[in-house]
């Protein structure tokens, strides 16, 4: 039931771009934000491009995956077992799954058409490459 729930969900989950928001920008206090997907909208520091809203789409379906709270528990979690491996914000950041997919697949305009549900679990936060 919860699959065929998060199908139809998906199926018609269009997310709402909001551009030249300030959004990116109160988020950069913390860290430097061009644009930040904060489920179901998508923010943008100025009027975007193909490249990052592709992106930041990717974020909208993990995060309907994982009825957006869970996405965030997630996120957070690898985000520290990443400070505890790497000592790198930086890397940290660019080792969370769910940044992986989405920068791995971000130039590819079929990927969400083509996308596995679940695809980030591919992906591993403590990696001995």
């Amino acid at each position: 039931m919860q699959g065929l729930l998060l199908r139809v969900c998906d199926e018609i989950m269009i997310p709402v771009v909001v551009k030249n928001s300030k959004v990116p920008g109160i988020m950069s206090i913390i860290i430097d934000v061009y644009a930040i997907t904060l489920w179901p909208f998508i923010f943008f520091r100025d009027d975007g491009n193909d490249i990052t809203l592709q992106h930041e789409s990717i974020h909208i379906k993990q995060q309907t995956e994982l009825l957006v709270l869970f996405f965030y528990i997630l996120y957070v979690w690898d985000w520290i077992v990443g400070m505890i491996k790497y000592r790198d914000g930086a890397v940290s950041y660019r080792m969370i799954r769910f940044e992986q997919e989405a920068y791995e697949n971000e130039h590819d305009p079929a990927y969400l058409d083509n996308r596995q549900p679940y695809a980030w679990r591919k992906y591993r936060v403590w990696s001995d490459k």
